[in-house]
């Protein structure tokens, strides 16, 4: 892992290093998600090209298998996974997994939802970004 120090400006602007965007890509004016990791003060910059993008947040139980499930089912309805991050809200009781994606083929909303309510989700909010 490579480590450098910048600055932030007064727009809370942070440069990323030449030598970093080289190596991943990345250019002037391209998409990206900055996500923050709370739980690690920390944030993560990811880059995407899909034009299409939705966020899935799901609630769930919080029963072992049930990430995998849900995750199978995204699977099983072509919606190719970008961006996730889950965490239990209370351990055994629930938790919470989002997800940005975008769908590779057509895709029917309340069909998805149904399906993952079926597989251990209890609420499932899908936004097109």
């Amino acid at each position: 892992m490579k480590i450098e120090k910048t600055n932030l400006d007064s727009k809370g602007r942070a440069l990323i290093p030449k030598s970093f965007r080289e190596a991943i890509g990345l250019r002037e004016n391209d998409p990206v998600f900055v996500s923050l990791d709370d739980a690690n003060n920390a944030l993560i910059l990811s880059q995407y090209s899909e034009k299409n993008l939705f966020q899935i947040t799901i609630t769930m139980n919080d029963k072992p298998g049930t990430l995998a499930w849900l995750a199978t089912v995204l699977y099983e309805n072509s919606f190719d996974l970008i961006v996730t991050e889950s965490h239990s809200v209370l351990r055994t009781k629930g938790a919470v997994w989002r997800v940005i994606g975008a769908f590779k083929e057509k895709y029917d909303v309340v069909k998805l939802r149904k399906k993952l309510l079926s597989k251990g989700a209890t609420v499932v909010s899908i936004k097109k970004l």
